[in-house]
């Protein structure tokens, strides 16, 4: 698999929303100017920078913070149901971190509640919140202005205020490109397994990443085959989906995630070998059955685990202007998660 061209005095990570690049470590604040993020994406031909910049809505790092002395901001996640979500851990976590008086807690919200809870996020007013199932399509409605990422995956996951208006944003696409940008991967190849929320970030991520040839796969043809028309990609039947051999191999479907799915692979793993880079969104446990086979074929896996990591370093950087380190937060993670 070739390697990505990194233009002439650029370093990676990048952000694929153009909004951010990770300072290098134990350098400054964790903070970014916007002239650092627009000399950085001109480099790589974009020629926009951050959308906010181009739409003349001021990024996190150019506004206060905090606007008002001793106010505590509130930052929370809305779905239904939550269980045990991690993105409290993480973000809390974070406003430790810097010092930043917020707080970010779960609001378990069921879809007849959501027009109330937008109501009462605007009045509040709530500083920021996570969105996930079900409202990562419904919540759109209620944003006065959702972003191209959001647009093109046809759901957001992010809240979050920019001089007064309520953005909507999608960092998934972010937390899925940035583990293969990290790894230098530029596939000519992909097969999206699965036609979830999760499936159409990674297809709009490999779109945008310039892989030539994407294709979707999934239990049910015919929801394939309309993901496939609706992105202008191939679609490929789930029964002869070992006959593909794809560079990356995307696995956006439960199967292997802790529980009742954990003793099953989206793909035989005998058909694997070490041309293939499996990248699994499962992130409990941390190797599945497919990246277990994959590991034995000798090939290269990206834990799930990465995607939710990156999707939260820009949640947080889109609410605060501040990035979380990286391994700081992989560590907290790997605890949390696995004990480890």
């Amino acid at each position: 698999m070739p390697l990505l061209d990194h233009p002439p005095g650029k370093t990676l990570p990048f952000s694929l929303r153009r909004g951010i690049i990770s300072p290098a470590p134990g350098e400054g604040d964790g903070k970014v100017s916007s002239e650092t993020i627009e000399s950085f994406w001109g480099g790589w031909g974009f020629g926009g920078g951050d959308p906010f910049l181009q739409k003349g809505v001021p990024s996190p790092d150019s506004r206060p913070l905090l606007p008002g002395a001793g106010m505590t901001r509130q930052y929370g996640i809305i779905g239904y149901p939550l269980g045990h979500s991690l993105s409290p851990l993480v973000h809390n976590w974070g406003f430790r971190r810097f010092g930043i008086p917020a707080e970010y807690t779960a609001w378990p919200t069921p879809p007849e509640d959501l027009p109330a809870f937008m109501d009462r996020f605007r009045s509040t007013p709530f500083a920021g919140a996570s969105v996930t199932i079900p409202h990562k399509t419904t919540v759109m409605t209620f944003v006065d202005v959702v972003t191209d990422l959001g647009q093109a995956v046809g759901a957001v996951n992010t809240l979050c205020w920019r001089d007064g208006v309520l953005w909507g944003e999608n960092t998934d696409v972010e937390g899925f490109c940035r583990p293969l940008v990290n790894r230098d991967l530029a596939p000519g190849t992909a097969l999206v397994l699965g036609c979830g929320g999760a499936a159409r970030a990674a297809v709009v991520g490999l779109t945008r990443l310039g892989v030539a040839h994407v294709a979707v796969t999934s239990r049910t043809d015919a929801k394939a085959e309309a993901l496939a028309r609706e992105f202008g990609i191939e679609s490929v039947p789930w029964a002869a989906r070992e006959t593909y051999q794809p560079e990356l191999l995307v696995n956006t479907t439960p199967l292997g995630m802790h529980g009742r799915f954990e003793d099953l692979s989206p793909y035989p793993g005998e058909v694997l070998t070490s041309a293939i880079v499996v990248y699994d969104l499962v992130y409990n446990p941390y190797h599945t059955v497919l990246a277990k086979a994959a590991l034995a074929a000798g090939g290269l896996v990206i834990p799930g685990l990465e995607m939710f990591l990156y999707q939260a370093v820009e949640q947080f950087r889109l609410w605060t202007g501040r990035i979380l380190p990286e391994e700081e937060l992989r560590s907290l993670l790997m605890e949390a998660l696995y004990r480890t």
